[in-house]
């Protein structure tokens, strides 16, 4: 009975040892950092061809229009620019015509999440595309936001380039 308990004993004080060497080597690879960041590669964002359907304001006597904008972040308020452009199909030479949203009388506020734009007359039926280019891809590209904002849409598009997430241009369903 004596040797029964021994074994008991010993089984138990190997299952602890057991226990705490795999504990040991678990905690090896773990380290608790406060200052560990992760951090995604900045890249610039050109939304979708968006087609638009401006309603009335009758406070202001303008039509707005309100855009759900989730590359639009605080970080890009902050350091970065945002540039809408406006597009249609000339009915002349079927081509695609883009220019600045201001050429449409189109003020825009950019704001997290969001884009809102205003204007004298109803936009509806122009396509509206934004572009968000994160501060440090202009430091990247030797601009300032000035610079990158005095750019028109060919410019823009040919200075992102591939490092853009975009769609293709609009066309006349």
């Amino acid at each position: 009975m004596f040797t029964f308990k021994i074994t008991n004993v010993r089984k138990v004080q190997i299952f602890f040892l057991a226990a705490t060497v795999i504990g040991f080597f678990s905690l090896i690879g773990c380290t608790k950092n406060n200052n560990t960041v992760t951090k995604t590669p900045d890249s610039v964002y050109t939304s979708k061809w968006i087609t638009l359907s401006m309603l009335p304001n009758y406070v202001d006597s303008d039509y707005e229009q309100k855009i759900v904008a989730p590359a639009i972040t605080s970080a890009i308020l902050n350091d970065g620019v945002i540039m809408g452009f406006g597009a249609y199909i000339d009915p002349t030479t079927q081509d695609t015509v883009e220019e600045a949203a201001i050429e449409f009388n189109m003020y825009q506020t950019f704001k997290v999440d969001t884009v809102l734009l205003q204007a004298g007359y109803d936009n509806s039926g122009l396509w509206y595309r934004y572009v968000v280019i994160p501060g440090s891809v202009l430091t990247t590209k030797g601009l300032t936001p000035a610079q990158a904002k005095s750019l028109n849409y060919a410019e823009v598009m040919k200075l992102v380039g591939s490092a853009a997430k975009k769609s293709e241009s609009p066309t006349v369903q």
